[in-house]
């Protein structure tokens, strides 16, 4: 049985003419009147200090306005501080069932976090 070859370059029936080759002119940059960016980007910002009455009053009124948040949703917000790796844990439960809904950092996280801090305080007090 003969084995036929098939040509990866098909024939059109109809002749193709070249189109010629396209001369363009060379390319020369715009000039503008935006002046360059500098390398560096220096910033005036500098930390501001509250005085404490002030972020304590910050502080109240965003807890408030969460507070009102989690009220519409029938939810509460505990912040807690786990003793074991000392990470402050927030957690949003819902009042209907009592059932965590979101908690940062994840429980997975700290374990990690307690296995971590469990694991230096092995080897701190094998050095000393």
């Amino acid at each position: 049985m003969p084995i036929d070859s098939i040509s990866t370059n098909p024939v059109s029936p109809v002749p193709i003419k070249s189109t010629g080759s396209v001369e363009r002119s060379p390319v020369v940059p715009e000039t503008s009147s935006i002046t360059p960016m500098p390398s560096v980007i220096a910033t005036n910002a500098n930390p501001v200090e509250k005085a404490p009455a002030e972020t304590s009053k910050e502080l109240a009124e965003a807890m408030e306005a969460v507070e009102i948040m989690m009220s519409v949703r029938n939810r509460s917000v505990q912040f807690v501080k786990d003793e074991s790796s000392g990470a402050n844990v927030i957690k949003v439960i819902d009042d209907n069932t009592g059932e965590v809904i979101r908690q940062l950092p994840s429980e997975e996280l700290l374990g990690f976090m307690r296995n971590l801090t469990k694991m230096l305080g092995n080897f701190l007090d094998e050095r000393v």
